[in-house]
């Protein structure tokens, strides 16, 4: 704080100091200092001098230092230096503060505006750095005046403890620290300030530039639509009228059964025919990605599925209306398709799947022989069939969890 607060001063010094002298006073001395002599013996007139002796002597020398009257070099400084001294000797105010000058002299380097009438004289960049170098010992000067008082309060402290020689050269090693050193000095730090605030710039820069570089090319290749691999399976083909069965076209007498009910619906229906994988992904979409209450839900998942919004909301209300061994079966796609791992459906049927899941709630963890228990409650399979089952469905839904 009270390395800030010196610059601060030294930038509100010079609004202080032209408070106190006005533009004429510095003009004044500035030509005085110029023209370095007496006024009254230049003009060749008394002290006490009238306005009409004071206007004779300026024609008289403007005569003599005119320069189209007068041809040497220093004609036209002489010639504005005379114009300045008249305006000071026929003004009242200026006169009497100019008698001030001869009797006391010009303000000497004791006085504030001896070192501002210099500053006003200096270029901005000349400015900087007289400031840089006050303030670099004004700095310099803080961190020796820091060093002491942290001195001095181990020096009391010792007092009070009394002489323990562990303590003591600990107490030295941290003051040494202190010690002010060239390379704290404040040009040194601005300097090394530039340089990593040059070093963050350029690394923003490339790091912006890069960004559009690769959303450049992001842009320019066509965005292809990622589809999970999935061995053939039967569609599903589903009636409104009687609970949506679902109907698979490996069934020649089931097929025969609702063909005709299937084209009426099919015709009814904004889009084509629903595949398992298309069923699959909606179930994930509907319960995962964008679960009921999410803004503009319909037409984000009519993105991802490359259909209408009214379609998908046309088979979602279907789903809701299926059977539950249907709806397991379209469950159990959803979470071979997300986990990658295959189940072999034809040693288990929906029957047995539908039991077991049953008999897993119904025996829960910790049951006395479970396995053997949920084996007797489905009949057909054994204990390691079970159990293998259970392995397979846990494997499933693990790397489900760990993928998402």
């Amino acid at each position: 704080m009270r390395v800030l607060a010196l610059p601060s001063l030294l930038f509100l010094l010079p609004p202080l100091i032209t408070c106190q002298w006005t533009s004429e006073d510095l003009s004044l001395y500035d030509l005085v200092e110029e023209v370095g002599v007496n006024f009254y013996e230049w003009f060749d007139i008394p002290s006490d001098a009238t306005q009409n002796q004071v206007k004779k002597a300026y024609r008289k020398l403007t005569l003599e230092w005119h320069p189209d009257r007068n041809p040497s070099l220093e004609a036209t400084a002489k010639f504005r230096q005379v114009a300045g001294v008249y305006e000071v000797l026929k003004k009242a105010e200026l006169r009497e503060k100019y008698d001030e000058v001869l009797r006391n002299g010009l303000p000497s380097w004791r006085q504030p505006l001896y070192y501002y009438r210099r500053m006003r004289k200096l270029s901005w960049y000349e400015g900087l750095l007289v400031l840089l170098f006050i303030a670099t010992i004004a700095h310099y000067l803080m961190m020796w005046a820091a060093y002491f008082e942290k001195t001095l309060v181990f020096k009391q402290k010792k007092q009070k403890r009394g002489k323990r020689d562990g303590e003591t050269e600990t107490m030295r090693e941290a003051l040494e620290e202190f010690i002010p050193k060239y390379s704290q000095l404040l040009p040194i730090l601005l300097a090394k300030s530039t340089v990593i605030l040059g070093k963050n710039i350029f690394l923003a820069i490339k790091d912006a530039l890069a960004k559009e570089e690769v959303e450049e090319e992001k842009g320019a290749e066509p965005i292809e639509k990622k589809r999970v691999p999935s061995t053939p399976q039967p569609e599903f083909k589903f009636e409104v009228a009687q609970g949506l069965k679902a109907v698979s076209t490996n069934d020649p007498e089931m097929e025969r059964k609702y063909a005709k009910e299937s084209e009426v619906v099919s015709q009814k229906q904004s889009g084509s025919s629903w595949t398992p994988e298309e069923l699959a992904y909606l179930v994930r979409l509907s319960t995962e990605k964008y679960p009921a209450g999410t803004p503009n839900r319909w037409e984000q998942m009519g993105r991802s599925l490359n259909r209408t919004p009214e379609d998908v909301i046309q088979m979602a209300g279907k789903m809701k209306q299926m059977k539950q061994e249907d709806y397991s079966k379209l469950l159990m796609t959803s979470i071979q398709q997300s986990s990658g791992v295959t189940v072999a459906e034809e040693e288990w049927t929906q029957m047995e799947q539908k039991t077991f899941e049953s008999a897993l709630q119904k025996f829960p963890k910790g049951t006395e022989e479970r396995w053997d228990r949920i084996s007797e409650e489905i009949g057909t399979k054994s204990k390691k069939q079970v159990m293998a089952r259970f392995k397979q469905l846990a494997e499933m839904i693990r790397k489900k969890k760990t993928e998402n």
